[in-house]
């Protein structure tokens, strides 16, 4: 009998070391997989801002919520609701209710990150005039391009991937004036049934005139289908108070570039190329330019800082109606091509009477 104790304190002992040491695993591993703890990353409005006040209040975080977060509107208690409207822009969207008058202080304040983790934050703005005007994207001015790069390692979560493409969306509108709703683009692709492919969608915020989203992807992300032919990027640029511009199509790519030179691992897209009139895609308007100036692409031409060379023309809306602006992390980049990826010839500006003429040819070749 005392053999047969000594020996069920020894399986209890080895029993409760181990439970100890699996729990002193498991941040380990979710800290190699990626996993984060409750926070509040980010807001719009922030602290001090005047904002709309029709616009939803985007939050940006992990694991957030506002089950103990208060909003007062002049110091008198308010509501803070589901923004429907907003649905999809931030991973918590929520507006003020009721409707906050403009000139009016609006506080919200408390713990976004519920019973698991404490991330108190404040935020205190003024109410401006309701924001009803769409967003205005520069339609002709957008475009998208595509590196074929030596593969390479990326993490995403406890998942490992093999990087060989990434995806480059230039997009285009006016200046974002101060007070106005956060304006962001979406942007997505679906493949048909009759091609194996994987889909797209991106959200980035517009918060300057160019707003550049960047994707990496697998060797087999497009599958079957040809990017020059069979991939038409839709894209929809909404505000935070619920205004839409009408959707549109970015196709075909602009640009189009394949290099083995090795890269380094990472979990983000390469830096975008610098390109060139070599990398037009035959077709495109990039392509169209080049072919109206009268002149041969060529690989020694000066890079273009990874934009499509301008015409001299600004904010035309093409054939999609009223314009609007765009924003999320965007990386801003240099100042946005003028026209839909129309291609300079010589890396310092062509013809304008022939580029003005390649605008027309462009509107009628970019489909939608």
């Amino acid at each position: 009998m005392v053999a047969i104790h000594a020996l069920t304190r020894i399986a209890e002992g080895a029993v409760l070391a181990g439970t100890c040491a699996l729990l002193f695993c498991l941040p380990r591993i979710a800290e190699a997989c990626g996993a984060s703890l409750p926070e509040l990353h980010e807001s719009v409005p922030v602290d001090g801002d005047t904002y709309p006040a029709n616009a939803a209040l985007l939050f940006w975080g992990e694991a957030i919520s506002v089950d103990k977060v208060t909003v007062t509107v002049d110091g008198e208690p308010a509501a803070l609701v589901h923004a429907e409207f907003a649905q999809g822009l931030a991973p918590l969207v929520v507006k003020v209710e009721p409707e906050p008058l403009p000139g009016q202080t609006v506080v919200v304040a408390g713990d976004f990150c519920g019973e698991e983790a404490d991330c108190p934050a404040s935020i205190t703005f003024t109410a401006g005039e309701p924001n009803v005007v769409a967003p205005a994207p520069n339609v002709e001015a957008s475009f998208f391009a595509v590196f074929q790069h030596a593969p390479f390692s990326y993490t995403q979560g406890c998942t490992q991937f093999e990087a060989a493409q990434a995806l480059y969306v230039h997009l285009e509108q006016a200046a974002p004036a101060a007070g106005e709703a956060l304006v962001l683009f979406q942007v997505t692709w679906k493949p048909g049934d009759e091609v194996d492919a994987s889909a797209i969608s991106l959200t980035e915020r517009g918060v300057g005139p160019t707003t550049i989203a960047s994707e990496v992807l697998t060797a087999e992300h497009f599958g079957s289908a040809d990017v020059r032919s069979d991939v038409c990027l839709e894209v929809v640029a909404r505000d935070a108070a619920g205004n839409a511009a009408p959707p549109f199509e970015l196709c075909p790519p602009c640009f189009m570039r394949s290099d083995e030179t090795p890269l380094p691992s990472g979990s983000s897209a390469p830096p975008e190329p610098l390109w060139t009139e070599a990398d037009a895609v035959p077709g495109s308007a990039c392509a169209l330019a080049t072919e109206t100036s009268g002149e041969e692409p060529t690989s020694g031409e000066a890079p273009t800082s990874g934009e499509a060379p301008t015409s001299g023309e600004t904010g035309e809306t093409g054939e999609t109606g009223p314009q609007e602006e765009t924003s999320d992390s965007a990386t801003g980049g240099e100042d946005g091509p003028d026209k839909g990826c129309a291609c300079d010839s010589d890396g310092a500006g062509g013809s304008g009477s022939l580029l003005l003429l390649a605008l027309g040819l462009i509107g009628v070749r970019r489909r939608r």
